[in-house]
């Protein structure tokens, strides 16, 4: 969609309400079942000209070494070179190209994702589940986000077979982001 310059002078500010946002993930482990994990330090900001979110442009720093599936181990292993190698890599980012309106919740978000030092563009499906005013008086929007990504696309590339043949970490990584804003300005 196309943003005039009227609508871009009238851009609102939105933040990420981190008790109520959760950038969650999963991957097939042993073929069998899946990991789940998210991350826990991040940052998001909109910014919007339209009350329908239709002209947002959105941005998403994620803290990589704030990776969290519940076993230290594991996590760990994620940090190393062996996935992030987050010492090297500490962020992963998304900035929105477009988004696209399908009907009044649906929507197609389009964008490009930096992990590690590579950059791809990814398409995710958007559920918009309205907007309030809280009990405080602050404005809030709510937002269901699903999509996928292949990790050996970001070179996150290890991997061991099992006897079987089938790998212990699937290649597609299901992303699930839970996303509660609130207008700063």
């Amino acid at each position: 969609m196309e943003k005039t310059a009227e609508a871009v002078a009238l851009k609102s500010s939105w933040a990420a309400d981190l008790a109520h946002t959760k950038f969650q993930f999963s991957v097939r482990h042993l073929v069998i079942s899946e990991v789940a994990g998210h991350f826990s330090k991040f940052n998001l900001e909109i910014k919007n000209a339209n009350e329908d979110f239709s002209q947002a442009d959105i941005d998403v720093t994620i803290d990589a070494k704030s990776i969290d599936t519940g076993i230290t181990d594991r996590d760990n292993h994620l940090r190393s070179a062996d996935f992030f190698d987050v010492e090297k890599f500490p962020q992963i980012v998304f900035k929105s190209n477009s988004i696209k309106k399908i009907n009044d919740e649906k929507y197609k978000l389009a964008g490009s994702l930096t992990i590690k030092d590579i950059t791809k563009p990814i398409e995710l499906d958007v559920t918009y589940n309205g907007q309030i005013v809280d009990p405080w008086g602050m404005s809030r929007a709510g937002f269901k986000v699903l999509g996928s990504l292949n990790r050996f696309d970001y070179n996150l590339q290890w991997n061991a077979l099992m006897e079987t043949g089938g790998a212990i970490v699937g290649k597609n990584i299901n992303l699930i982001f839970d996303v509660e804003v609130t207008k700063t300005k």
